[in-house]
């Protein structure tokens, strides 16, 4: 790779601009709105069709005897509480979103890279000190890595690049005097982390968060009688779950667990807006599939967790 440099003490100037619309018609804020909505009725109806058509029965974790006996309230009712529930907390993420005035812009990605750059150029200044700590001394190490690379047969080319790089890493400045600068690997570096480590870090803190704040309120919920009679007991009048009474819930529990949390996650993580959309839609397929009546061994969704009708009737 290049070992162009890039003088870090100047950061590029950039202008702000809106994100483009995926749809030219609607904003994606009112799209990260719609999303959510959309997938859940749409996985309830493929849920609902494979019911209907009663295919994959031997995988059913209820029987439809059980479905029609032990649910204690009708599906006329579920429709009309998730669809309340929907209208409420659209109204509140359209007052929330003007409030703080949504929306993705770009312009500053180059400076953001820049940025990354400088902080992966000082992480690898550190890198002698550390090896200082442990008793090598990083000059020497440096120089028997360049040697060995150097010395390598002309048949292996493609590992001299990788022992170079190591060497340039474990002393940063061995051939290149005092000059501060950014060479061409930690550009490559700080593109990475922007387009990558970053936003996948984002996205483990926000399903972290949420994951958290769920499990722990439910569990109070459940431990707590007041709770559970007042706030709780309502989802549980559906013994027997099915995909779209999922969100068949209290407007407190509702507001609770779903509008506070998820809106503390994305807040916490700083997700744009796009990546909100796929977050909250992923979030609410998750929570659909967890009460569909099913065990499905393909369902990506139901792998690595035991979060599915079974599990609600602990």
């Amino acid at each position: 790779m290049a070992n162009t440099s890039y003088e870090f003490q100047l950061l590029p100037s950039y202008t702000l601009k809106p994100v483009p619309h995926l749809v030219p018609w609607l904003s994606d804020f009112h799209l990260s709105l719609l999303l959510p909505v959309m997938a859940y009725w749409l996985v309830s109806f493929i849920f609902w069709y494979i019911d209907k058509k009663d295919y994959w029965s031997q995988y059913r974790i209820h029987t439809p005897e059980e479905f029609k006996q032990r649910n204690r309230v009708t599906v006329g009712e579920v429709l009309r509480s998730i669809l309340l529930q929907q209208a409420v907390q659209t109204v509140l993420g359209l007052c929330l979103g003007y409030l703080t005035a949504a929306g993705d812009f770009h312009g500053r990605e180059d400076y953001d890279i820049a940025i990354w750059a400088g902080r992966v150029h000082r992480a690898r200044d550190a890198v002698p000190w550390i090896l200082a700590l442990l008793g090598v001394d990083a000059k020497t190490l440096a120089v028997n890595i360049q040697t060995y690379a150097t010395s390598m047969p002309l048949t292996a080319p493609t590992a001299e690049k990788p022992l170079v790089l190591l060497s340039s890493i474990v002393y940063p400045h061995l051939g290149d005097g005092l000059t501060y600068g950014y060479t061409g690997w930690e550009i490559w570096g700080a593109k990475m982390i922007y387009w990558f480590l970053e936003p996948a870090a984002r996205f483990g803190l926000a399903i972290f968060f949420s994951d958290s704040w769920q499990y722990f309120w439910h569990r109070a919920m459940h431990t707590n009688k007041w709770m559970f009679r007042n706030i709780h007991a309502h989802h549980h009048k559906i013994y027997v779950p099915y995909a779209f009474g999922a969100f068949y819930n209290t407007l407190t529990e509702a507001f609770l667990l779903d509008t506070i949390g998820t809106t503390l996650s994305l807040m916490l993580s700083g997700l744009t807006i796009r990546q909100t959309m796929f977050f909250s839609t992923i979030s609410v397929m998750k929570g659909v599939d967890d009460h569909c009546g099913y065990r499905l061994p393909w369902d990506p969704l139901q792998w690595g967790n035991e979060q599915n009708t079974a599990f609600h009737d602990v």
